[in-house]
């Protein structure tokens, strides 16, 4: 079925509007009247139409059938009419109108132009033409003009008859205007999904009411914390399900109620209360919560990891072992680094460094003597991480400390803020760190003074940044502000030469804490030099701790060969796992979304029911 079907509701309506589609691959061309139109509407609805236009009482049928499909009117131009009242007044100057008041609608005032007697019938369906009929008869009425149903009466009672035709401009006008409600329609779809699709995987759960107080929305994370079935709270009144939900009294005095504790049977929630305002009035309300547990738990962790790992640089260039070119260069370059103040970004793949060569380079500086502030922007979930960076004022939200707390790049004064994986921060967070770079100075959350700081920023990342930019994931302008000095990581691989010199100091390393003096074959440090290391040096390291562990006085090529291999398959088995869960968890998330259906499941998924129907059985 095409997007926009025409129900034309007579036979030369339908001749003049396939000329004017001809070639079109969204419009199709139907012949119905009234009622017959309105089950052809109907079927075409379930078929995926996604607008209908029609003339006159037709398009007024379909309109009161509440089709979710808009109804476009074909509108009857000042020229159709003139054309048609020009071809009635041949009969005569008495001319009769029957016909529905959007067709009809100001051809009283045509007459004097015209010099024609008009008299006017406004009917609202085909009983009420009938009805007038007997008025017309009586009348001296030379000729009868009007839609389909005026020409059929005419017809049949023998009266010189006129049909008011649709011309092509008009039929084409409302073509186009299908086509923008189209257009806008399927945008709005697409906003629609989006939502959707954001409110069922957010770990926040949201509530959301109309000015009735009724529920509209009930993600999954609300589920989950309050214990309600999204079935037992949707299109009920809120307070119905949740006495103490508050989002009526939000309603009612328009203001924002913000980190506010509420408890949803045994858990409690840090709440937002927000109300729904379009044009001054308020429509709706919608609370989002999260369980303060949860919050709790990330924050001791966050705090206990940062705190076991203090604000010290360990590392200085000293500490980074190899004499290969790559590294060499490398070191060179970073050397150079550090002895200006500007913003560096580090990349290079995981395993390689990078806050090995960050904490060289702070302790080469003239920071030194100053912080280290080291960070993993992708180890903190985004709702603490902005708090994390910048700080909060006492009571900026429920749970701060009464006192605020620093925040790291305020901590970092003096010396050098380390932002690991700056790729995974939010693009909303990425906004607030490109003021800081830009002005020097931060605002802690729930505070309307800045802060002034003196900190030197490195960053750092094993993505392709340029592409995150070109992707739309990451800012450009933060990208280039990030990106003044850059520092590409050598990949194991591309420093052969250096591993030998490796092998030998992390095996006394790890032998070392074990009370033992392990050496090498000639064999089995070549099959070391040869194996690719996908997992950089931290790989290597690890390896070098197993072959400690195992071997008593010399690594043989065996030892290497066979722990290798167990390393290999080891990979291999834990990506397969990871892989397989990943798989069950998008045919389950999938098979929910299709509400239990499983041949529309399968169909998203791309397998057949017989596939399905395996994964099924066997789980």
């Amino acid at each position: 079925m095409k997007p926009i079907l025409l129900l034309a509701p007579y036979k030369e309506m339908v001749t003049l509007a396939e000329k004017v589609t001809a070639g079109a691959h969204d419009v199709e061309v139907r012949l119905g009247l009234l009622e017959q139109a309105v089950k052809i509407a109907r079927d075409a609805e379930q078929m995926g139409v996604e607008a209908i236009i029609s003339r006159g009482g037709t398009a007024l049928a379909i309109q009161k059938a509440n089709l979710t499909a808009p109804v476009v009117e074909i509108p009857v131009s000042p020229y159709d009419m003139l054309n048609a009242l020009h071809r009635a007044k041949k009969f005569g100057k008495n001319v009769a109108v029957i016909g529905f008041d959007n067709i009809i609608r100001g051809v009283e005032n045509l007459g004097p132009i015209l010099d024609i007697n008009i008299k006017i019938y406004h009917i609202n369906n085909e009983e009420e033409a009938n009805h007038y009929l007997e008025d017309v008869l009586k009348s001296k009425i030379d000729v009868l003009l009007g839609g389909t149903i005026a020409e059929d009466l005419a017809i049949k009672h023998g009266i010189p008859t006129v049909l008011l035709e649709t011309g092509a401009n008009a039929i084409e006008f409302s073509i186009n205007e299908a086509r923008k409600i189209v257009a806008v329609r399927r945008k709005e779809k697409e906003k629609t999904e989006q939502v959707k699709a954001i409110l069922h995987y957010i770990s926040e759960g949201v509530i959301a009411v109309d000015e009735n107080g009724r529920v509209t929305t009930f993600n999954p994370a609300a589920e989950r914390i309050t214990g309600i079935r999204q079935t037992d709270i949707l299109g009920k009144v809120i307070t119905s399900v949740i006495e103490n939900s508050k989002l009526i009294e939000v309603m009612k005095h328009g203001k924002p109620e913000l980190g506010q504790l509420q408890t949803f049977g045994s858990t409690l929630g840090l709440t937002n209360r927000v109300p729904i305002m379009i044009k001054g009035k308020t429509v709706g309300a919608v609370a989002t919560f999260e369980d303060v547990t949860k919050i709790q738990e990330y924050e001791e962790k966050i705090r206990s990891t940062l705190l076991a790992k203090g604000h010290i640089a360990k590392y200085s260039f000293s500490h980074i072992l190899g004499r290969s070119k790559p590294l060499l260069e490398v070191k060179e370059k970073a050397l150079k680094y550090a002895k200006v103040d500007s913003t560096i970004l580090i990349t290079g793949e995981s395993g390689t460094g990078k806050e090995m060569f960050a904490q060289s380079i702070h302790t080469a500086s003239r920071r030194n003597k100053g912080p280290f502030v080291a960070v993993n922007c992708a180890a903190i979930p985004e709702n603490l991480l902005e708090s994390e960076l910048f700080g909060y004022e006492g009571g900026a939200f429920t749970g701060a400390l009464k006192e605020g707390k620093k925040g790291l790049f305020t901590q970092a004064h003096g010396g050098t803020i380390f932002l690991d994986e700056v790729g995974e921060i939010s693009f909303d967070l990425q906004a607030r760190l490109l003021r800081v770079l830009q002005e020097r100075e931060v605002r802690p959350l729930g505070s309307d003074k800045v802060i002034p700081i003196d900190v030197r920023v490195i960053a750092a990342t094993n993505k392709n940044l340029l592409e995150e930019v070109n992707s739309g994931r990451f800012r450009r302008d933060l990208y280039y502000r990030l990106n003044i000095l850059n520092l590409r990581i050598p990949t194991l691989r591309e420093r052969k030469a250096d591993i030998g010199l490796l092998c030998h100091e992390f095996i006394k390393k790890a032998s070392f804490k074990l009370l033992k003096e392990i050496k090498f074959s000639n064999e089995a440090l070549d099959e070391l030099i040869n194996y690719s290391w996908p997992g950089n040096i931290r790989e290597l390291e690890n390896v070098m701790e197993r072959l400690a562990v195992l071997c008593e006085t010399t690594v043989t090529k065996a030892q290497v060969r066979e722990i290798l291999e167990e390393h290999c398959h080891s990979i291999t088995r834990e990506g397969k796992s990871l892989l397989k869960e990943i798989e069950e968890d998008i045919i389950l998330k999938t098979l929910e979304e299709c509400q239990g259906n499983r041949t529309l499941t399968a169909k998203k998924l791309g397998i057949s029911r017989t596939q399905l129907w395996r994964f099924l059985k066997k789980h």
